[in-house]
């Protein structure tokens, strides 16, 4: 786990930018820092630690180079100097650099490379002698969350990998003959070389959806490179080019899977995810996902702590659920109060730690921060069930609207009372399986109109046909699947891969912890997605084939628990304001537009 950042250029690069931009992200990996540079040596720098400093020579203030990486460690498996990167083929022609996980590192190590020598136990050091053995496609055997970039001398071709559910991220600028990458936007923007400007189409996007779908971002010039997708850029010709290695598809299979299966494979993702030599945690709920989690990871780890998160006298209280799901594990919880009331200070650091504006203070940022304290350096999150096996209520709406399809055809939405006219056009215009997409809506499209309008910007596309359009070329086959599949699909290709994920890592890596989701295996995603039978009862309960598997694992208590999941009380972090923003007359936008205000300071 780690940050890391590069630059090439057809132009000669100060040392100074490849500085700047490891130290805006220097708190993505505190345990050590090294540079590289054209001439295929590695460089110490002030951030570098002094057994390193020792051993390698310090960058040169200012002298420049048409090639600078730079990598920070967080250090997670194998904590020796002897799991630092980057690392290099015999012959230094080609650097590589992994950050995340993969979790099957043992197993590709035994299989592809019981003869290689090893210079470190890491799995990063795996997947780069698996590419050196494979090439491209060595991505295919890599199981976990990674962005993994590598630069070839010979062939003189920048290569880089997003995992498939874009657990890890990757952004990239190129503006002038000039390539930078790097782990989070603000390490791009600290090199100098991109100016912080707004892209008002994924701003608006942004507003409508929370968070701006990949490749978009808030910010002209910078992408963000979508999940499982690979890039190749060439310094020859300066060309960038992204395809997808993988893609999600619908498949069915008419075998049920029982009890007994579900729980083999539990017990390998809860096993594969226990890598690493430092303390782990769990983000302890009172639903059934984390309680699932809790119960197969304390077969491995008796001592597996949990973390609960709670606002006392607001809804958002799960405590005696999250106590039913610790006792049942056998595993000890801790309770961590949220401010009702938080000071202004307190306030201006939530609205300023992220790099696109969110819709409330995030939760993660708030436990990452006690987990830290408690020397916690992993943390697990239940994310993925809700989207594989319908979780939310507007599964079951759909399934219900699904009945009535003619009624959409032929009763005009003025008709309708007022509140639900705009849901209804955005059911006839955008279908049924989008219901989720503008439920979900921030800001009104009409709103962001006027937003943009204001600002003399042109009005784009609509994000939801942006989406529809991006999954129409990447599966073509989309319209011809099950329209309940269709909305999984939605919800797995945008609202976990560009959204959950994406408010996940930043706020945990903020605090130097590594957030992992053992549900979003892709074995366990494409195979519980491509199972037939998987709504077949959801007009009774919600998630009802995920439901029939816990049963008996976990108390009864868990399944009539109203769902809330983790979060923060946006509503009371709400406070009276001079300064126009609470026109809005709503906590959530309210607070997307302070936190915007704040992006541009």
């Amino acid at each position: 786990m780690c940050g890391f950042s590069g630059i090439i250029s057809d132009k000669l690069i100060s040392s100074e930018s490849i500085l700047k931009s490891v130290s805006a992200i220097k708190h993505r990996g505190p345990d050590d820092t090294l540079l590289f540079a054209e001439d295929t040596k590695l460089y110490s720098c002030e951030l570098t630690t002094p057994a390193f400093q020792l051993k390698l020579p310090s960058i040169k203030l200012k002298s420049t180079s048409n090639l600078f990486f730079g990598f920070n460690r967080l250090s997670i498996v194998d904590l020796s100097e002897n799991g630092m990167q980057p690392f290099f083929d015999e012959k230094r022609k080609i650097v590589f650099m992994l950050n995340g996980e993969v979790y099957n590192y043992a197993e590709l190590r035994q299989t592809f490379l019981a003869d290689e020598p090893f210079q470190s136990e890491t799995d990063s050091e795996v997947a780069f002698r698996l590419y050196l053995k494979l090439g491209d496609e060595f991505v295919h055997h890599l199981r976990g969350m990674f962005s993994i970039v590598l630069y070839d001398f010979k062939t003189k071709r920048l290569k880089a990998w997003r995992d498939r559910l874009g657990m890890k991220p990757f952004y990239y600028a190129f503006v002038d003959g000039t390539f930078v990458f790097s782990s989070e936007m603000k390490g791009i923007f600290a090199t100098g070389l991109i100016q912080q400007e707004y892209n008002y189409q994924g701003l608006a996007y942004s507003m409508y959806l929370s968070t701006c779908p990949s490749p978009l971002t808030i910010y002209k010039q910078i992408n963000s490179l979508q999940a499982g997708h690979f890039l190749a850029y060439s310094t020859d010709s300066l060309q960038i080019v992204t395809s997808p290695y993988w893609r999600l598809k619908y498949s069915p299979n008419e075998k049920k899977i029982d009890f007994e299966e579900f729980n083999r494979d539990m017990e390998e993702i809860c096993k594969l995810h226990q890598i690493g030599d430092v303390e782990k945690a769990l983000m302890l709920s009172g639903g059934m996902d984390s309680g699932t989690l809790a119960y197969y990871f304390s077969k491995f780890d008796s001592h597996m702590r949990c973390l609960n998160i709670f606002a006392k006298n607001h809804s958002i209280d799960e405590r005696e659920f999250a106590l039913e799901n610790a006792n049942n594990a056998h595993l000890n919880v801790s309770f961590i109060e949220i401010p009702n009331n938080p000071s202004e200070s307190e306030k201006a650091h939530y609205l300023s730690s992220e790099e696109e504006p969110n819709s409330s203070p995030e939760a993660a940022l708030f436990l990452c921060e006690k987990a830290k304290k408690m020397n916690i350096k992993v943390l697990y999150n239940a994310l993925g069930p809700d989207e594989i096996f319908g979780g939310y209520p507007y599964f079951s709406t759909i399934q219900r609207i699904e009945r009535f399809q003619f009624i959409k055809a032929i009763i005009p939405a003025f008709l309708l009372p007022k509140r639900y006219r705009r849901k209804f056009s955005e059911l006839k215009n955008f279908g049924t399986d989008c219901f989720p997409l503008f439920s979900r809506q921030l800001f009104s499209w009409d709103e962001i109109e006027k937003f943009l309008t204001e600002r003399n910007q042109e009005i784009p596309s609509h994000p939801i046909d942006y989406i529809k359009n991006q999954i129409a070329e990447i599966y073509p086959e989309f319209k011809h699947i099950p329209l309940l599949k269709r909305v999984s699909y939605l919800e797995i290709f945008y609202y976990i891969s560009s959204h959950h994920t994406f408010r996940s890592d930043q706020p945990s890596m903020r605090h130097s912890i590594e957030m992992r989701f053992p549900f979003l295996d892709h074995f366990f995603v494409e195979k519980y997605f491509n199972q037939k039978d998987t709504f077949c009862e959801l007009n009774k309960n919600l998630k009802p084939q995920f439901r029939n598997f816990v049963t008996n694992i976990l108390p009864e208590k868990i399944f009539k628990m109203r769902k809330k999941g983790f979060s923060m009380p946006t509503d009371l972090w709400i406070s009276s304001s001079k300064d126009g923003i609470n026109k809005y007359n709503h906590p959530e936008k309210i607070w997307y537009m302070k936190m915007l205000n704040y992006q541009k300071k």
